[in-house]
C-alpha cells in the first residue's frame, strides 16, 4: 500500500487538534456521534433511559459535573467492554468541550482504533523484504525507521519479526503524512518491498497479512484511516 501527498508536512502550525489516546474501535465513535445527534440540547440526563443515551447527553452538556458523573459510570464494573469504550469516548468529548469553553478555543478530536499519544496517532505497519529479511537487515530497519521518525516528530514504539514479514508500531505525528514517512524510511532500506500494509484501526493476525500479500484484500480493506 502507498499513500502519498504533495508535502510531507500536513498540519503545520495547527495546535487545536487532540488525539484520543485510548485504543477504541472507530465504530464506537460513530455510534457515539449518532447518539449525540439523537440527544435534545437541554435534556436532563437523569430522565434518560439507557446507558449510552445517558452518556451522550452528559457529554453534550459539557460541564464539570457531567464529567465527574461519566467518570463514576466508567468505574462501574457492571459495564460491558463496549459500554465502557463508549463511556471513555463520552468522557473525552466532555473534557474537550470543557477545555474549549475555558480556553475559548475550538479543539478537534481525532481518534483511531489503536489510540495515540498527545499529537500522535498509533499505526500498525507490516513490511516485507525483496528476498526475505536477515538479522542484520532487521537491525537496519530499526535504525532507519528510528531516524526517519525522529525527523518527523514521530516515534517507533515496536519492531517485531514474523515468519514472513516485519511489523512496526508507530506513533505518527499529525503534522506529517504517514505515507510520506513510510515511503522515506522504506526507500532508505533498499532491500524492502515498496508496498506495505498500514492501519490505525487494529492489529491484524498473520492470516490477514498473508491475504494482503496474496492480493486477496482490496485497498478499502487495508488502507489506513484518519
Amino acid at each position: 500500500m502507498k499513500k502519498r501527498s504533495n508535502n510531507n508536512r500536513t498540519n503545520s502550525g495547527d495546535e487545536n487538534i487532540r488525539v484520543v489516546e485510548d485504543r477504541i474501535h472507530p465504530d464506537v465513535f460513530l455510534e457515539f456521534h449518532r447518539y449525540l445527534e439523537m440527544s435534545i440540547e437541554d435534556i436532563n440526563p437523569e430522565n434518560i433511559k439507557g446507558i449510552k443515551r445517558k452518556l451522550a447527553a452528559l457529554a453534550k452538556t459539557g460541564t464539570i459535573e457531567s464529567y465527574r458523573e461519566i467518570e463514576k459510570i466508567i468505574e462501574d464494573r457492571s459495564l460491558s467492554d463496549l459500554e465502557k469504550d463508549f463511556a471513555i469516548v463520552a468522557l473525552n468529548f466532555c473534557r474537550f468541550s470543557i477545555e474549549n469553553d475555558l480556553l475559548d478555543i475550538s479543539t478537534d478530536m481525532i481518534s483511531g482504533g489503536l489510540g495515540g499519544l498527545s499529537n500522535k496517532i498509533r499505526f500498525y505497519v507490516a513490511i516485507t523484504g525483496k528476498e526475505g529479511i536477515s538479522e542484520n537487515q532487521y537491525k537496519e530497519i530499526e535504525k532507519v525507521f528510528n531516524d526517519v521518525l525522529g525527523e518527523c516528530d514521530s516515534i517507533l514504539e515496536q519492531v517485531q519479526f514474523h515468519d514472513f514479514y516485519v511489523s512496526l508500531l508507530i506513533l505518527g505525528s499529525i503534522e506529517y503524512a504517514i505515507g510520506n514517512i513510510l515511503d522515506t524510511a522504506i526507500g532508505r532500506c533498499g532491500f524492502l518491498e515498496k508496498d506495505y500494509y498500514a492501519t490505525n484501526v487494529e492489529i491484524p493476525a498473520d492470516e490477514r497479512i498473508r491475504d494482503w500479500l496474496d492480493g486477496k484484500l482490496d485497498d478499502s480493506e487495508w488502507a489506513y484511516k484518519t
